[in-house]
């Protein structure tokens, strides 16, 4: 075991959004910002205590793409900033509020149909938080088209 233990650095704001997908499932949501959490592992998933936060708002333009830059770019200078105050003995931890945490579930090969009964709002949220992971497939009458790379 490591002397200060492992850390996480996870693109949400904890406890919301725990799991697989949390930038998806945010976008997917409707959420206005999300964020990036620097936090101690510990036996359950993303449950460990917070050593800091940076909260980004999501544009009405952000993709799933947008979001990992973004959020890959402000996690490192922030891992930077606790792994600096680890060192240097001044860290601190607050614990999750397990009440208010929120799963983000793996995204499934079924989400990515959309679903034309849904709104002009959620599907261009369903669209931006596919971009560029998963394949979104249309069907009209008896032609299926498929958007996004395959594997």
């Amino acid at each position: 075991m490591p002397k200060f233990g492992c850390i996480n650095v996870h693109p949400s704001l904890l406890p919301r959004w725990r799991g697989a997908a949390p930038i998806q499932r945010a976008i997917m949501a409707g959420d206005a910002i999300t964020g990036v959490t620097i936090m101690k592992i510990d036996i359950g998933l993303d449950t460990g205590d917070i050593y800091k936060q940076i909260t980004l708002p999501i544009d009405s333009s952000d993709t799933t793409a947008t979001l990992m830059k973004k959020t890959s770019e402000i996690g490192a200078k922030l891992l930077l900033e606790v792994l600096t105050e680890i060192e240097n003995g001044t860290a601190k931890t607050i614990p999750q509020n397990h009440e208010q945490s929120v799963y983000a579930h793996k995204i499934s090969k079924e989400e990515g149909k959309i679903d034309w009964l849904k709104s002009a709002q959620e599907i261009d949220r369903m669209i931006r938080a596919f971009n560029p992971c998963r394949l979104l497939t249309l069907k009209l009458k008896t032609n299926i088209f498929v958007f996004g790379r395959r594997k």
